[in-house]
């Protein structure tokens, strides 16, 4: 499987005609799936929206899958936001984090809703498969009080993983048993502890496993591209081995965003390379991603060579 990340995209201003382009391109690169994100923000203000941007890839052939993004701040995806739940619901903190505000993965109100609003989210649309994208936080130590009372006064970051490894596999059971069909992925990164992504991989009905990456320089305005993050060819023999350990699949994805123009000789590079060595069961490359300064030019590079490698 082969799929375009779709993040944020026709949610506000939504111009039919131009999503079918879209996807009518992605079919065109050799994509055969699409997923796209969906935040709480969409859950209140685009439901239309993404019941069109379904039907409309549908029509053009693709497997719709969805990212649920930015939950309790537990996921990933996009947008880049606090949860609005969680303000509204400060009881469900971690308490005292100095860092972005997130929720107890054992606090039975959490839980509660992060279940409904997965209900209502598969239960309205026709959905393929299941995106978890980087969870969040694995490790941190909570002392709130559902916390304290499962794991006693001095929880540890092993028993923190275990817990956020519990919540995941709830919410991956609850998504199954309302739609079996469902194919589920979930991915890392490097820097989560083996701890976690050992067993995380192994998770009843995740079906593909593994991380995500960069294959070039970034920066997120005029200065100096950095590799802000690890290459995705070096989590490659983890991916193998956790997935042989759980007999999962393997999934990558390709993180072509933040790109300066000085940066995209690099990435054409580096994609030629990793396309002709690699081969994840589940690939996935951003569509357009975001803050590129070339955008019409990176995506050229992307279809270019998609469509001599993958096909």
């Amino acid at each position: 499987m082969v799929t375009a990340y779709f993040l944020c995209h026709g949610h506000w201003t939504v111009i039919p005609h131009q999503l079918e382009e879209n996807f009518a391109d992605m079919r065109a690169c050799g994509f055969d799936a699409v997923a796209m994100s969906f935040s709480e923000s969409e859950m209140r203000y685009s439901r239309r929206a993404f019941e069109l941007q379904i039907r409309l890839a549908k029509k053009l052939g693709l497997k719709c899958l969805v990212i649920p993004s930015r939950l309790g701040g537990r996921l990933a995806g996009a947008p880049l936001m606090p949860s609005f739940w969680l303000a509204q619901n400060p009881d469900c903190l971690v308490p005292n984090n100095p860092g972005w505000p997130v929720a107890d993965v054992n606090a039975p109100k959490f839980i509660k809703w992060v279940h409904e609003f997965m209900t209502t989210l598969i239960g309205d649309y026709d959905l393929d498969g299941i995106i978890w994208d980087e969870p969040k936080a694995v490790g941190l130590v909570s002392q709130h009080p559902a916390t304290i009372a499962k794991c006693g006064p001095h929880p540890t970051t092993e028993q923190m993983q275990d817990s956020f490894i519990e919540f995941l596999a709830g919410l991956t059971q609850l998504c199954l048993r309302l739609k079996p069909s469902l194919a589920i992925t979930m991915f890392a990164q490097r820097t989560d502890p083996e701890y976690f992504t050992r067993k995380a991989a192994g998770i009843p009905g995740i079906a593909f496993h593994g991380y995500d990456g960069n294959l070039a320089r970034q920066s997120f305005w005029h200065e100096e591209p950095q590799w802000h993050k690890y290459r995705l060819e070096s989590v490659w023999e983890r991916t193998l081995a956790e997935c042989k350990a759980t007999g999962r699949r393997t999934f990558a994805l390709v993180e072509n965003m933040l790109m300066p123009a000085v940066a995209i000789p690099e990435y054409e590079a580096n994609l030629a390379a990793y396309l002709q060595s690699y081969r994840p069961d589940h690939l996935s490359l951003y569509y357009y991603a975001h803050n590129n300064e070339d955008p019409e030019r990176t995506h050229a590079i992307t279809r270019r060579l998609m469509q001599q490698y993958l096909r």
